[in-house]
């Protein structure tokens, strides 16, 4: 396409010689006809533009058949050979060679370029007929939207991509991807609605997650036990306290008269759960359903609530009571940890189930093992008491089982400890990432998950100087303007992390952020106010500042008193973006939050904050939710745990604002 305008290039091809339509005259009797035909260009959907051209008067036209590309032509090409071929217009399925030196047909090169046009030649015979068919043919296609011709994604691929958004905390991305799912195909509506729920509960959007559409029929069709878990814990979070103190005979009303069956959920499963409000709500149930054995199962978990072990106290005592059946589940269970092997369990329908991470490695290298579930790996030996295994292993893994592998890097940074990093498997993941060249927004979010793993070990000076290094010789493939968030995300926290070698950390941020330095102009104030922040801390004297923008000649009218609340589990992260914004917006206050349960403080700033960004990953639900039930002004979700994420969506946020003020 050239620089003058559609028109200009319509109104070129009815100039000479093409007597067709001279002038595009409005009174001309091609007029109407032709008029149709250019309804195409309105949306260049999958409707073709039909142009037709007559160099000597009383001659058949020649129609020319122009599609938006390469594809749009091979779509089209059976299309025309059943309306036209071969009795209305020779046609051999061939795009025509247009010549840039005829006038008119420059018009069209220029509109679309070359190979994407037919050219139809009728006789005096067939003219009149081809133009009624070509008629019918735009009817038919009109109004439809160009296809894409991009292949769908293997469904499977795209869900170990939603687990790992949700994991890395990519909000943004986790919502496109399950779109795409969700358009794709290929899984069934419960399926859709779980992961849905799924993302609810991360987000900790808990009345969402509990009015969602499919709530009636996901209770009933034995969801994973995730969802279960998801499920139940919101209903816990929204009823369990009254005023802030537990009120157990108040939610045990409440979920007797629940218009949704949710106890329909509670399963024996459930006893494993580590979320204390989805055992809590388990506890309700086996109480009204004076259920001995799940009570049981219940009162032996650590999280369950001290009230609640106090109501399943008779449960314990019926138990006791049946000693001879106790005797005989514990007989029964020791006969079947002798039978079976030590690293594998059969289940009773004969499927073995991995039940560590090395016997999933083991799986993975004829490609038929899974994604392991974070309620599954929760169950595991810890990554951190066998670190070093575990990366050897890893290291030994082929680079076919590579992409086997990284389908479970989701349940390790789900299961991650902080107060037991695992940082030789952080290692070996990231290198395997980097093997891949696996540089997507979700990957680019996770590696940066892995890094801060490994860094919060204090790793040695070779280490770090290596993983460093490694990571920074693919940086030309990935840090770009478009990846900006997810690179100065990663730039942080090596910058946040321990100077093993500072000389190693600082070439590093060089490597990363020099792209960005160089185009700086295209990136918001804000993230250029956290660059320099990197590079400052690093020793790195960068400008990143930009003349001639509106910006700095016009700065940001916010609406006067404006409160931000931003919350994350990283203290680190919320000083750095508080910083930005009081560099960048000094008339708004700024709140802090990394409580992991409501307090009145809690309340107090989400009622009275404007806007509120919640950094999601491996949330602390009982906050989140309670931020969101309080919360009276906009909330957004980074798409990312770091600060340059959650300066992106806050920026965001405050030009909404600014713009409906």
């Amino acid at each position: 396409m050239n620089d003058i305008s559609v028109d200009q290039l319509v109104l070129q091809f009815f100039s000479s010689p093409n007597l067709v339509w001279p002038g595009m005259a409005a009174d001309h009797p091609a007029a109407e006809r032709i008029t149709a035909f250019l309804r195409a260009l309105d949306s260049r959907g999958e409707c073709p533009l039909v142009l037709p051209r007559r160099d000597v008067d009383g001659q058949p036209s020649t129609v020319y058949v122009v599609c938006w590309d390469h594809s749009h032509a091979g779509r089209m090409r059976p299309l025309l050979h059943a309306a036209v071929a071969d009795y209305l217009s020779p046609f051999d399925g061939r795009v025509a060679s247009l010549m840039a030196a005829d006038p008119v047909e420059a018009a069209v090169l220029a509109m679309v370029g070359s190979g994407t046009t037919f050219v139809l030649r009728p006789t005096t015979q067939t003219e009149g007929r081809l133009v009624v068919a070509l008629k019918r043919l735009v009817r038919s296609l009109q109004g439809r939207p160009r296809r894409n011709p991009v292949l769908p994604r293997p469904v499977g691929r795209m869900l170990r991509e939603f687990d790992l958004a949700l994991a890395a905390g990519a909000t943004e991305q986790s919502a496109a991807v399950l779109q795409e799912i969700e358009r794709a195909g290929g899984i069934s509506h419960e399926n859709v609605a779980f992961l849905q729920i799924q993302r609810l509960s991360r987000l900790g959007r808990d009345r969402e997650l509990l009015a969602h559409g499919s709530m009636p029929t996901v209770v009933h069709t034995e969801p994973p036990q995730a969802v279960r878990e998801a499920i139940l814990a919101a209903w816990g979070r929204c009823n369990l306290r009254a005023d802030g103190a537990l009120d157990l005979d108040g939610a045990a009303w409440r979920l007797a008269n629940e218009p949704i069956d949710i106890a329909m959920l509670v399963g024996e499963g459930i006893a494993t759960s580590a979320d204390v409000d989805a055992l809590s709500v388990a506890a309700l149930v086996a109480l009204a359903r004076d259920d001995a054995r799940l009570g049981l199962a219940l009162y032996a978990s650590d999280q369950l609530p001290d009230e609640l072990k106090l109501r399943l106290a008779t449960f314990v005592a019926t138990g006791a009571d049946d000693e001879a059946g106790a005797q005989d589940r514990e007989q029964s269970s020791q006969t079947e940890t002798k039978t079976a092997p030590t690293s594998e369990t059969v289940a009773d329908d004969g499927v073995v189930s991995v039940d560590s991470w090395f016997m999933w490695l083991e799986g993975l290298e004829d490609g038929a093992a899974t994604a392991p579930a974070t309620e599954l790996v929760e169950a595991w030996e810890p990554a951190w008491r066998v670190d070093a295994r575990l990366a050897q292993a890893i290291d030994d893994l082929s680079d076919l089982a590579t992409d086997a592998l990284l389908s479970g890097v989701a349940a390790f940074l789900d299961t991650a400890d902080a107060g037991h990093p695992s940082p030789r498997t952080a290692r070996a993941l990231a290198s395997r990432y980097l093997i891949e060249e696996r540089f997507g927004p979700a990957d680019l979010a996770a590696l940066a998950a892995l890094v801060a793993i490994f860094l919060s070990s204090a790793p040695g000076r070779d280490e770090y100087t290596s993983l460093l290094d490694d990571i920074a010789t693919f940086a030309p493939q990935w840090s770009s303007v478009a990846s900006a968030a997810q690179a100065l995300d990663l730039a942080d926290t090596v910058a946040c992390g321990p100077r093993g070698v500072p000389e190693a950390q600082a070439q590093f941020i060089s490597t990363v952020l020099a792209p960005l330095n160089a185009q700086r102009q295209r990136l918001t104030s804000g993230l250029r106010s956290l660059a320099s922040m990197i590079t400052t801390d690093v020793g790195l004297d960068w400008d990143w500042t930009v003349a001639d923008v509106g910006e700095a000649s016009n700065p940001a009218q916010l609406p006067s008193g404006l409160i931000v609340l931003i919350y994350s589990l990283d203290a680190g992260t919320l000083a750095r973006v508080a910083a930005s914004l009081a560099e960048q917006y000094p008339t708004i206050t700024v709140h802090q939050s990394s409580d992991k349960v409501g307090t009145p403080a809690l309340r107090q700033h989400s009622r009275n904050a404007d806007l509120i960004a919640i950094a999601t990953g491996r949330a602390a639900h009982a906050a989140t939710g309670f931020i969101t039930d309080n919360a009276r002004g906009r909330i957004c979700y980074p798409d990312g745990c770091g600060s340059a994420s959650m300066l992106r969506v806050i920026e965001s946020g405050l030009d909404e604002l600014r713009a409906t003020s």
